[in-house]
């Protein structure tokens, strides 16, 4: 069957099968790294294209997750929603399909972050178009949508999909990947549970030591130059990470729940230490610790609730 222009196979038939999630399990397992959204969707979209519908059994989606849109600039946009953009790699070559996650939103831009570009990018929303000219790139898209479509290389039929109804497909990946257990997402990429190597209690507690002194959230992959001795490498250290600073709630918190997690400490650090600085209690005057002498773990929780360990560490 020719799936290309079957656009009721695209819009009311395809899903993601329980085989197409296995070949991405065997996929990331293979290359041994995470991978975006818009690498997994090709995947699937050049499958299907080379090897026409899946039968097996597919997978449903969750009603409950966000929709991934195409990009328009008369759209309503918020800070965490998933979108397809064109993005020029070079100057003057054709613009290419990718996924994206909005992390700004003013009255005139829009700035997508793209994973598989490790970049962001600004779009101009309806309120820097006049209606001439929002008409006229409406018809751009178009044009480049149905030049896509009739050539034969396979890389352009995949980005004539995306386009025209990478709305279906990735939501509907993104919906599976979500809801398998084998898989977990740190910032807009995905990984294998069974890949990741979780950092010691020994790492643990050292990151929150040096995360006493840091005064601004952090993302994960910023923190973990700070973990000693060093994670593992590559994603399976930072993935091990985030899922156990995810585990301890009581540790780490992150600031921005159900976006792309950023971290502060939410108790004292576990474990005693030497402080470099003495302190007082302001309240009382009584010393709590000097510089060069051991600090128990109870002298350290006194001094995370008085807000002063930063400054004796």
């Amino acid at each position: 069957m020719e799936v290309l222009n079957n656009s009721t196979y695209w819009t009311s038939e395809f899903a993601i099968t329980e085989a197409d999630v296995a070949r991405i399990e065997a996929y990331i397992r293979r290359v041994g790294r995470a991978c975006d959204l818009t690498e997994l969707a090709k995947r699937v979209v050049r499958g299907r294209l080379r090897f026409g519908p899946e039968s097996g059994p597919a997978i449903l989606p969750f009603l409950s997750d966000p929709s991934v849109r195409l990009w328009d600039p008369a759209g309503h946009w918020e800070i965490g929603d998933h979108v397809i953009v064109g993005v020029m790699l070079k100057p003057l070559e054709e613009y290419k399909p990718f996924v994206g996650e909005v992390i700004r939103v003013d009255e005139h831009l829009v700035v997508v972050l793209i994973d598989a570009l490790n970049a962001e990018k600004l779009f101009k929303t309806e309120a820097e178009f006049s209606a001439d000219d929002l008409e006229k790139w409406r018809q751009a898209v178009r044009d480049l949508v149905y030049k896509k479509g009739q050539r034969k290389d396979i890389e352009s039929r995949v980005e004539y999909v995306l386009f025209k109804h990478g709305e279906k497909v990735v939501t509907k990946l993104m919906s599976a990947l979500r809801n398998d257990n084998r898989f977990v997402r740190l910032a807009g990429r995905w990984f294998l549970r069974e890949l990741v190597v979780c950092p010691s209690e020994e790492q643990i507690a050292s990151l929150a030591w040096a995360m006493v002194p840091l005064q601004e959230p952090k993302p994960t992959d910023a923190l973990v130059r700070l973990v000693h001795p060093p994670l593992a490498d590559g994603d399976a250290g930072l993935f091990g990470l985030y899922i156990s600073m995810r585990e301890r709630p009581e540790l780490f918190k992150n600031v921005d729940p159900g976006l792309r997690p950023r971290w502060v400490l939410a108790s004292p650090p576990p474990g005693s230490f030497v402080p470099n600085h003495a302190a007082y209690d302001p309240n009382t005057y009584e010393v709590i610790c000097l510089p060069g002498r051991v600090a128990s773990p109870n002298v350290v929780k006194r001094l995370w609730n008085l807000g002063l360990l930063d400054a004796v560490v």
